[in-house]
């Protein structure tokens, strides 16, 4: 098993805040990484309402530049869990959310 790659994936209920969402999103982290996980998935938006059941104006703010806030609040995650993050976030540009701890 040397070779195996152990990995996570995630997919909550929207708590109603961003905010929230993330921290929430942090912690699962943490328990996959406790459980022996290298990687990590969230799912679609995962920190904002999906947008085909929720369009309201009020969230196109949730948008961010990469890197930004949350990608980097979650590349410093991925580094102090020695685990690969695929965080897909709503971005202001064509770049991926993916985060990867630099080797």
């Amino acid at each position: 098993m040397a070779n195996a790659v152990r990995a996570a994936l995630v997919q909550a209920n929207w708590t109603g805040d961003k905010e929230s969402m993330i921290k929430a999103h942090e912690e699962y982290a943490r328990e996959a990484a406790a459980q022996g996980a290298h990687a990590v998935c969230f799912q679609e938006l995962f920190y904002g309402p999906y947008f085909c059941q929720v369009q309201d104006t009020q969230f196109y703010s949730y948008a961010e530049s990469v890197p930004g806030p949350t990608t980097e609040r979650f590349r410093a995650l991925a580094r102090e869990l020695g685990m690969v993050m695929c965080s897909p976030c709503t971005s202001r540009s064509s770049r991926a959310c993916s985060t990867t701890p630099p080797r």
